[in-house]
């Protein structure tokens, strides 16, 4: 707004602005409150954008499915029980952009699940791990199609052209406008260290019976663990290895009917945020909106477990942080227990999350799916 362009160095102060442009749209209109009202104007600003973003999800359910009230309240159950997150964080934007994602890809619209997703990335780059489901199932129904190799590789890239020419578009425009900031301030993301919020740390300091642990504030302002002994980039190794190679699985499932896409989308959301040593709690508010939508999607004798298992693990987040965040930061039993039961919390629902999944393309498998209409792109 004074006329320097975001990205370049100072920009934000000490901290670097490492934000995808996407983030951008939300920053301008709470200014218009004046700098003392900014905080209270931004979360106004978020809850009109998520109140509309229910109902317009809401409405694109409806469309295929008759329970669209039952997602639509759970939607705004979840995004309530994380607390004051939700509305000074931009992630549960990302939450309804991939529910929509993954109501488009049930209605065969490929293309347009692909354009979501990657624009929900543009908000926050974490969102585009659910290009791997989508981008299994392309290949595997391109397969299924038996083309020639020629068609093959046409069928199967043309709906990730069709929705990633827009996209680098938009982020060639900002590398340009910022003078070469934008690439330059990903880069920081490299210095990130093992938060103390996330399951690489809560392994370390297990290990270590918290002996050595102590808590630092990160380059970018993440409060992370450190200490001699904690192996930290051993543990943090492995597990991204893990990760990765259970993504791979996720591929290969994702190529085979049926289709589940709340349920594939919520599995590749919890698991990369299980693997991840940056687990802040704004992230949740990406995933539980999912786990909603693979709740609709899984048997009635387990749906209700995933809805308040959801609940909770949503309210348990709002116990960590803010209330309790203090407690963590000092590695005090009370903040550490409530961290810890999130996260075995999440572990436990990403789990049948994937369990369900896995075993819904055996032969035989029953699974409760949602109505699907004709494939459109």
């Amino acid at each position: 707004m004074s006329g320097q362009p975001p990205y370049t160095p100072g920009f934000h102060g000490s901290v670097p602005f490492i934000y995808p442009p996407g983030m951008l749209i939300f920053i301008p209109a709470p200014l218009l409150a004046g700098p003392g009202r900014y905080v209270l104007a931004f979360a106004v600003e978020m809850l009109i954008v998520l109140l509309v973003g229910v109902a317009l999800v809401r409405a694109y359910h409806a469309s295929s499915d008759p329970r669209a009230d039952a997602l639509g309240w759970s939607l705004l159950a979840v995004l309530a029980a994380a607390g004051p997150l939700t509305l000074y964080r931009t992630d549960p934007v990302i939450g309804l952009l991939l529910v929509a994602a993954a109501i488009a890809w049930r209605r065969g619209s490929v293309g347009t699940s692909f354009l979501l997703v990657l624009a929900a990335g543009l908000i926050k780059e974490y969102a585009w791990v659910e290009v791997v489901p989508l981008l299994g199932w392309q290949v595997g129904a391109t397969v299924r199609g038996r083309p020639s190799s020629l068609r093959l590789a046409s069928a199967t890239v043309r709906p990730v052209l069709l929705a990633g020419v827009p996209i680098l578009v938009i982020l060639a425009a900002v590398e340009v406008w910022s003078h070469g900031g934008l690439v330059a301030s990903q880069l920081h993301n490299l210095d990130r260290g093992v938060e103390i919020e996330s399951l690489p740390a809560a392994v370390a300091m297990l290990l270590a019976g918290l002996r050595g642990v102590i808590v630092v504030r990160g380059a970018l302002g993440s409060m992370q663990i450190a200490g001699s002994g904690l192996h930290l980039r051993l543990i943090s190794t492995a597990f991204a290895a893990a990760g990765v190679g259970l993504l791979a699985l996720i591929a290969i499932r994702s190529a085979r009917p049926p289709i589940l896409p709340g349920t594939a989308f919520s599995f590749a959301m919890g698991l990369a945020l299980l693997v991840t040593p940056v687990l802040s709690p704004q992230y949740l508010d990406a995933l539980t909106p999912c786990l909603c939508l693979a709740a609709l999607e899984a048997r009635p004798s387990i749906r209700a477990y995933l809805l308040w298992g959801t609940l909770g693990l949503a309210l348990l987040t709002q116990l960590e942080f803010p209330y309790l965040w203090t407690s963590v930061l000092s590695l005090s039993a009370h903040g550490l227990v409530a961290l810890e039961l999130r996260n075995l919390a999440l572990v436990a629902i990403v789990a049948t999350i994937g369990t369900v999944w896995m075993r819904s393309g055996a032969p035989g498998a029953r699974t409760a799916v949602l109505p699907t209409t004709s494939n459109s792109h």
